[in-house]
Order: structure tokens, then sequence, then C-alpha cells
């Protein structure tokens, strides 16, 4: 199994959180959930950063761990909660774009460019014309 793009220890420096035991355990399978859910969306030979890789598998572990159930809104009583984001694992469009290469086969492909005419031979007729004369 590949390891993930991102630590327990980077996620808790970047949570400001110090972690042990189960939590410590749920937030590592997280990460590794994350970075397989995010292997399947980089091209195959293509390597993205390290730094943007780990800061994606942190921002969808935090997004896991802050929504799992996935939930919209919650009213627990007089106390109602609407949540701005989805729960589970799952990668932002913008996330997603971050792990593919920039196109680099043609760095001109989206360049004006000029198409020079030049003098050459003369409209030629169809070939099948040709053919009929030999025969």
């Amino acid at each position: 199994m590949a390891a993930a793009f991102a630590t327990v220890e980077d996620y808790e420096k970047r949570a400001a959180v110090t972690l042990a035991g189960a939590r410590r355990d749920q937030v590592e399978v997280y990460l590794d959930d994350a970075s397989a859910l995010m292997r399947g969306h980089i091209p195959a030979g293509h390597t993205p950063d390290p730094a943007t890789t780990r800061a994606i598998a942190i921002a969808v572990t935090r997004r896991v761990i802050a929504n799992g159930g996935g939930y919209r809104q919650r009213t627990i009583g007089q106390y109602s909660e609407t949540l701005g984001e989805n729960g589970g694992l799952y990668l932002t469009a913008d996330e997603i774009d971050q792990l593919q290469p920039d196109d680099s086969t043609d760095p001109d492909a989206d360049a004006a460019y000029t198409v020079q005419l030049v003098d050459g031979p003369a409209w030629r007729d169809d070939p099948a014309d040709y053919c009929r004369w030999l025969l």
C-alpha cells in the first residue's frame, strides 16, 4: 500500500490539535483514504507537487472529521446549525484540477498563430480522372 500524502503530524500542525488513541488512528485512516481517493484522479506518469498533495489530503480529512455524517443542517432542541459543506470523503473540482498536470505537450496550443501561404503547384484534378486516362 502506498504511503499517505500527509502524516498525522502534518494534520495536527494545521488543525492546531494534539491527537491520541482512537482519534489519532481515525485521522491516520482518513489520510490514507483521502490519498487513495486522490490517486484515482492523478494521471499515470504525473507526480503532483508534494506540498499540494499534502494540503489536499489534509483538507479532505478535515472535512470528513468536521462533518463525517454529511449533514447540511442539524437541530438539537432549540439549537440549529447549518453546515456549509457536504460531509464524507470527496475532492472538490478545484482540488481535482490541482492534481492534473499542466498541458505542456504543446506550450503554444492556446496561442495565436499565423499561417503563411505559399505558391505551390496548381490545383490538381481528381486523381480518379488521372487513373481513368491510364486505363
